[in-house]
């Protein structure tokens, strides 16, 4: 019996009906970032000074330390939205015309710094104040990620066939 390789419908061969969903979903995926930002700098301010007072309080300020059960909420409905999210991402995105290896980079890239955003808070505020600048360069690395991911595919989705 003879192999044939098996190849993938990429994105730019979809029906027109299909690629709609996807233009849409990917449009949020370019905004989100934009919209997380703008949530953190008006909650916690700018800066890691401004994060660890936010996590750690401030008597003077009369602001109260985080406690667990609010990083617990936060990290319970962040484990279950964000996995959905760069699944579905990540999935559109290895339709794509890229080559396998840059698509597995930026898949495990945005996985990873995934987990970093929904467990850095926490460490920072119970394990290491440290864990601050961590948190700041994954922040960086997840929203560039999930931006280049919806980049890429609304450039697909507008895309020609071949």
């Amino acid at each position: 019996m003879e192999r044939t390789k098996k190849t993938f419908v990429s994105i730019c061969e979809f029906p027109f009906v299909l690629k709609l969903p996807i233009l849409f979903f990917s449009l949020y995926g370019v905004f989100g970032p934009f919209v997380n930002l703008a949530y953190h700098i008006s909650k916690k301010g700018v800066g890691f000074e401004s994060t660890l007072k936010y996590y750690f309080g401030n008597p003077d300020e009369m602001i109260p330390p985080l406690g667990l059960v609010s990083f617990l909420e936060v990290m319970h409905f962040h484990t279950w939205s964000q996995a959905a999210v760069i699944f579905i991402l990540t999935f559109l995105f290895s339709l794509t015309c890229f080559r396998e290896k840059l698509k597995a980079t930026v898949i495990i890239l945005t996985f990873i710094s995934s987990l970093g955003h929904i467990f850095l808070p926490t460490l920072t505020r119970f394990v290491s104040r440290k864990f601050v600048y961590l948190l700041f360069l994954d922040t960086v690395l997840l929203s560039s990620c999930i931006i280049f991911i919806s980049l890429t595919l609304i450039f697909e989705v507008v895309k020609r066939k071949k």
